[in-house]
């Protein structure tokens, strides 16, 4: 009995949940199937997964459009980034002591931890003022992109603390220590990342299935009949832009530790941009669609650059115009996203049998 209890829990499953399993395994073996090179750009793929992850829950879940959210991500990569130049001596460093709102990064700890506690107060920094003020919709989306560009310009202009647009190198593969004797080999580190999108993933998965991911879609779906039964909806949007900046301040310290480097790009407008598109692609408010549409759109996007340039090297730049049609395709034909799409098909294949289920047990009680 129990038995058929789970085998039917099971097939009640959403399909998305499928998906998600499928999607954890084959990341769980990828490395024993593939060389050096692939789990280096799948490792930067799990962090920009977690990067994905991050937005959905405050675009997909509560309507929330951030068209600057990479300022949170890169605000976590330069704190590790930071600590590292300093702490190593980078030839470029000109002051022999980090100023007293930065003196946390003197060590590797302090670092990590400020690379989740900036982004936070960031987000509640930007949050209070906007969400007080009643500030949504476009305008929402139209500030947060304009503090994206106004923080690339200001990485750009303290070049003293952060090289300017040339960067800053990480010397070692690692989560916390900037030292290279606890440098990782590339499949230890992909499985170090592959740990904290799992435990990102279940955090989120907690959070939506919760009270709180209830409010937050009905948030989305009608804050002002939320606020007349008496929720002060400013709060719950404030505390799920500041979980979302802190997780997407981790996605910006794994992969500035993958890519072995950070600069103001990773803070710019375009990295928002390119990930609004992962989730609009892979479908919104399901989490699965967030890690699906990165995943897809990035390899296509590593397939696509290796392609075009091994036909020549003028011919290389080509390649986004390739993608860019991809892209165009999904979300005309497919509004709600590749795994939004099969959830609806799914939920009305459910309904088409439960209705028949109904019409058949009618026509037996008749006979």
């Amino acid at each position: 009995m129990a038995k058929s209890d789970f085998t039917k829990r099971l097939k009640e499953l959403p399909v998305n949940r499928y998906i998600d399993a499928v999607l954890f395994i084959f990341l769980l073996v990828f490395p024993s199937m593939n060389g050096k090179y692939w789990i280096y750009v799948m490792t930067g793929i799990m962090a920009y997964m977690i990067f994905a992850l991050s937005l959905d829950l405050l675009w997909g879940y509560t309507g929330l459009m951030s068209m600057g959210h990479s300022l949170l991500f890169g605000a976590g990569g330069y704190m590790v980034g930071i600590c590292s130049a300093y702490m190593n001596g980078a030839d470029w460093i000109t002051f022999d002591h980090l100023p007293w709102f930065l003196s946390p990064l003197s060590t590797p700890a302090g670092a990590f931890a400020m690379a989740l506690i900036v982004p936070g107060l960031i987000s509640l920094f930007i949050g209070f003022f906007m969400f007080s003020g009643r500030i949504q919709g476009v305008f929402f989306s139209l500030i947060t992109m304009a503090m994206s560009g106004v923080a690339e310009l200001f990485i750009i202009n303290q070049s003293k603390y952060t090289h300017g647009n040339s960067g800053i190198s990480l010397t070692a593969r690692t989560i916390i220590s900037n030292n290279m004797a606890d440098h990782m080999d590339d499949t230890s580190f992909y499985y170090t990342v592959f740990a904290f999108l799992v435990l990102v993933y279940l955090l989120c998965l907690l959070i939506v299935n919760s009270r709180l991911g209830k409010v937050l879609q009905a948030v989305r779906e009608n804050e002002n009949r939320l606020t007349f039964f008496g929720y002060k909806t400013s709060a719950f949007k404030l505390l799920i832009y500041m979980i979302s900046g802190v997780l997407a301040g981790l996605a910006g310290v794994l992969y500035a530790r993958t890519q072995g480097s950070i600069n103001s790009s990773s803070a710019g407008i375009e990295l928002s941009t390119v990930v609004l598109v992962w989730v609009a692609v892979g479908g919104r408010g399901n989490l699965t669609g967030a890690m699906t549409g990165t995943l897809l759109l990035q390899v296509a996007e590593t397939l696509l650059n290796s392609m075009f340039s091994g036909i020549s090297a003028d011919f290389a730049q080509y390649w986004r115009l390739v993608q860019g049609i991809i892209i165009l395709i999904i979300v005309f034909f497919i509004p709600k996203g590749i795994v939004g799409e099969l959830i609806s098909l799914q939920q009305r294949k459910r309904d088409y049998l439960r209705k028949e289920a109904i019409l058949r047990k009618e026509a037996e009680d008749h006979a």
